[in-house]
């Protein structure tokens, strides 16, 4: 069942600047994964790092929280199509939404509290070889 997209979300944030420290060595290496199929990060925050596709119009988050524990945890659009995402080899979805105020481009739903927030579907990628195939296939 697809939930009501209600809420609001943008579109398309400007880049950030290429000068920018990344948190450790494994965010280090898939922002240059990311770079190199076409995604630059546009918004960090200590959860989250926001990377676009400007000529897809593609929008995924990084949870980075999880990058500290070497973990690859991708935060996709709710309408993206889980199925076939979870048939690139080395990606996993265990289920249900991932929540956070941080995912501005997003749109928002309520769970559980008074106000609606930002929400996405998290996958997990074994490797960096498997995230670069998830971005290739979004």
């Amino acid at each position: 069942m697809v939930p009501s997209m209600s809420g609001s979300f943008r579109f398309i944030p400007p880049p950030w600047p290429e000068s920018r420290a990344w948190a450790n060595d494994l965010e280090d290496q898939l922002v240059k994964h990311a770079g190199e199929l076409g995604f630059r990060p546009s918004h960090a925050t200590k959860g989250d790092l926001e990377l676009v596709h400007q000529g897809r119009r593609q929008i995924v988050y990084l949870n980075r929280k999880r990058l500290v524990s070497q973990v690859i945890a991708v935060i996709v659009a709710p309408w993206s199509p889980v199925d076939e995402l979870c048939g690139v080899p080395g990606v996993t979805f265990k289920g249900g939404y991932h929540h956070s105020s941080n995912m501005r481009t997003f749109p928002k739903r309520l769970n559980g509290g008074r106000d609606e927030i930002h929400y996405g579907y998290s996958v997990e990628c074994a490797d960096q070889t498997s995230f670069a195939r998830l971005l290739d296939t979004i």
